[in-house]
């Protein structure tokens, strides 16, 4: 166990402040039991954070504000790339994402190819919603977040102020994206991007 432990914490020490660890990262350093308990003794120890169920943090400190842990994207991103999985964000993250919401989402969803699942961090959740591959048709992220905040939002519920705030975020599209992407998104969808992307021309 000791040499577990040394092993673990060289890869540990090596690393950055503020980086992800999972447990599996450490696999070939012995049991899966032997890991759990070597992490455990260097969470006692603040070598380590433990902030999901088997997920770990190298502490960040700030003089002010204390450890500072990632953010749910950042999590969701690691877990993704662990897993090798497909992720996108959806309903109130896209919204905040695209800054037409400034309240940080408690529950950050994301559409995935994986494994469905939801993993608390602090007060905070990531839930990774299984998905169809269709779901990933629309490749640039931010035609997906802007489909995404339409689809939050709800065909009924469009506004005329919601469009104005997204219109922004449509202007930065490019010709090619609408040309070979829009056509994945909801055909009311395609209607009202359509129509702001080319008022966004017209005034140009």
């Amino acid at each position: 166990m000791e040499t577990s432990k040394s092993q673990i914490e060289n890869k540990i020490m090596k690393s950055s402040r503020g980086e992800l660890f999972f447990a599996d990262d450490f696999s070939k350093y012995g049991s899966s039991e032997n890991i759990r308990q070597v992490l455990s003794r260097l969470e006692k120890e603040g070598v380590l954070e433990r902030i999901a169920h088997g997920i770990y943090l190298k502490p960040k400190i700030d003089s002010l504000l204390g450890t500072v842990y990632p953010n749910t994207e950042e999590v969701a991103k690691e877990i993704a790339k662990r897993d090798k999985s497909l992720i996108a964000p959806t309903g109130v993250l896209a919204l905040f994402l695209l800054g037409l919401s400034s309240q940080v989402p408690l529950k950050a969803v994301y559409l995935t190819d994986g494994s469905p699942r939801e993993i608390k961090i602090g007060k905070r959740s990531v839930r990774f919603k299984r998905t169809t591959p269709k779901s990933f048709a629309i490749k640039d992220e931010l035609l997906h977040l802007i489909v995404q905040a339409f689809k939050e939002i709800g065909q009924k519920e469009v506004s005329a102020d919601f469009l104005h705030r997204i219109k922004p975020a449509v202007k930065k599209l490019t010709k090619e994206t609408i040309k070979s992407q829009l056509k994945y998104a909801p055909v009311w969808i395609q209607k009202n991007i359509n129509n702001l992307y080319q008022s966004t021309k017209d005034v140009d």
